[in-house]
């Protein structure tokens, strides 16, 4: 599938690739990325926090606009089903909704600077997310 853009013919790759360049110029840091303060408690052989990966997409047919999708984990003790859920963003700002194992549907308000991600989970109170990599990938890099 080939989108028009202007004068030249974009891939929907090279299009996404190409707002949300334009929009990194304007903007504040880059929303896209992995938040987490998943932490093996090594005493006790668990796995404890959370992990959001926001993944831009382009919405319709290729018109230009972004939207985010975030998929996140929580772990309270071992590590639940990732989900998959809607991100509404609006600047550096971003609710969305999760299930979480023990508390059932929670509701986060937050925003996103170059730190990380912090806000309020319902029931688990306030959260901050380092930017980095997921635990997911520990033993690839330095950790």
């Amino acid at each position: 599938m080939r989108l028009r853009h202007g004068c030249s013919t974009l891939t929907p790759t090279a299009a996404l690739v190409a707002t949300l360049s334009a929009t990194a110029v304007t903007a504040g840091p880059k929303l896209q990325g992995i938040y987490s303060n998943m932490e093996p408690s090594v005493g006790q052989g668990e796995l404890i926090g959370m992990e959001v990966f926001i993944l831009p997409y382009v919405e319709g047919s290729g018109d230009g606009e972004v939207a985010y999708t975030a998929l996140i984990q929580f772990a309270d003790g071992l590590p639940a089903r990732p989900q998959l859920v809607e991100a509404d963003v609006q600047g550096q700002t971003i609710a969305l909704s999760a299930i979480h194992p023990v508390f059932g549907e929670l509701r986060f308000t937050g925003s996103i600077d170059g730190d990380g991600l912090s806000g309020h989970f319902d029931q688990l109170g306030e959260v901050t997310l380092p930017r980095g990599e997921s635990i997911s990938q520990w033993g690839s890099g330095d950790r």
